[in-house]
């Protein structure tokens, strides 16, 4: 009677062990290079770049391999790849300043003077070296004019140095001047470009929360040009 109950242990074991194989069997689909259709459990090496569908012992779709990527597909996704990061950076630095900008002015008004003092804080250093030029070219006229006098004998060692280092100052301070031209006008256009950035967060900002446009946000002035021209 023991050996009987022990056979039909061993059989039932047997038989769970089979079921529960092949409950869990995996069959594979995958299309070889010529295009026909293979199952079965496992999938040939040269195949593994294809796609595949994985199926459960009902015949159902229970997962899906898609194939590998060609080099020129893996070339253009990289490309994309770099292209969706830059636009992302793009987006995020214009998030960023405009944040900074409706955080830093309350209104256009405020910006105005803020933009006005900065500007007017060049036209003063230009004004300066601009005066300073005219002071070293009236030097050098008169350096020049002890130069004629001297005749054939020529200038002194003194003289001819003079001249020397004033060339050398009206040299130096002309670069200074168009370095302040060329940072002045930079500024206005960065400001005229954060102005009419502005403008237009107020107006969507206003009309988000009342239905209509800000009268700030009007056309935008220009930044005031310095009342001067450069000196020759």
């Amino acid at each position: 009677m023991v050996s009987i109950n022990r056979a039909r242990t061993i059989a039932l074991v047997l038989s769970c062990i089979v079921a529960f194989g092949a409950a869990h069997a995996q069959l594979y689909k995958w299309t070889d290079a010529n295009g026909k259709v293979h199952y079965s459990d496992t999938v040939p090496p040269e195949a593994n770049d294809g796609a595949r569908k994985q199926l459960g012992s009902d015949g159902l779709v229970r997962g899906q391999i898609e194939r590998a990527q060609t080099q020129e597909e893996r070339r253009v996704a990289a490309i994309k790849a770099e292209e969706d990061r830059k636009a992302r950076v793009i987006v995020e630095e214009r998030e960023r300043r405009d944040k900074a900008l409706v955080s830093t002015y309350t209104s256009l008004a405020d910006f105005d003077r803020v933009r006005d003092r900065a500007l007017a804080v060049l036209d003063a250093e230009i004004t300066g070296l601009t005066a300073q030029l005219v002071a070293l070219n009236a030097q050098r006229a008169d350096l020049g004019k002890q130069i004629d006098a001297a005749g054939k004998k020529g200038p002194s060692a003194k003289l001819a140095a003079d001249v020397k280092l004033l060339d050398a100052d009206i040299a130096a301070t002309n670069g200074f001047e168009s370095k302040k031209i060329r940072d002045r006008g930079e500024m206005a256009k960065t400001y005229a470009v954060e102005r009419s950035r502005l403008a237009d967060l107020i107006a969507a900002h206003t009309k988000a929360n009342t239905g209509s446009p800000s009268s700030a946000a009007a056309a935008t002035p220009s930044a005031a040009t310095p009342a001067r021209t450069k000196a020759k």
